[in-house]
């Protein structure tokens, strides 16, 4: 969250202005395994394709989800993403989106410390957006695929490629053209 929060100062320092700045929650699926939870940042620039081209962070783990209160692996996901919003902003509008990131599933059992339980993440997205007219609040639906690069048997066992996700975006800053 640090990072995020200093990146998005550097951009403000150099005079690269937001068109928008979105942050919410993010309630993944990952096909027949686990449920992960966390949070997404979003962030649109001024001067380059407003309301169109997002870059983002974002965070979902099992700690918040299914390994919550129970024997789960607990694995992390630390994604930095491109989204392309096709149409002028509208209520209802189709994206798709790039991510790459960072795995981590945490086995916890000395045992298992010969399992790989990293892996450099690559992912397409496809996915639709409803923004409520008279709420800042977007509802983002998308279905991405993990691609994997590793060697057969070097990638972790937990980490499998298909996911769907829910994220409830709130529009904290929004420039509407008006300086």
């Amino acid at each position: 969250m640090k990072k995020a929060i200093l990146l998005l100062f550097a951009f403000y320092s150099f005079g690269i202005q937001a068109q928008s700045f979105n942050a919410g929650i993010r309630i993944q699926k990952t096909h027949k395994m686990y449920w992960e939870n966390g949070f997404s940042l979003q962030y649109s620039f001024k001067d380059f394709a407003p309301d169109r081209l997002y870059i983002g962070f974002d965070y979902v783990t099992s700690r918040l989800g299914s390994a919550m209160g129970s024997n789960a692996i607990k694995q992390d996901n630390f994604l930095l993403s491109g989204t392309w919003y096709f149409k002028d902003p509208k209520p209802f509008r189709f994206h798709v989106r790039l991510n790459v990131g960072y795995f981590y599933s945490d086995y916890e059992e000395e045992v298992f410390d010969e399992l790989p339980n990293t892996a450099f993440l690559l992912s397409p997205e496809i996915g639709f957006n409803y923004t409520f007219k008279n709420i800042p609040v977007a509802l983002n639906l998308g279905s991405g695929y993990y691609i994997d690069f590793a060697k057969a048997g070097y990638s972790p066992g937990t980490l499998q490629p298909l996911y769907y996700h829910l994220d409830v975006f709130y529009t904290i800053f929004k420039n509407n053209g008006h300086e």
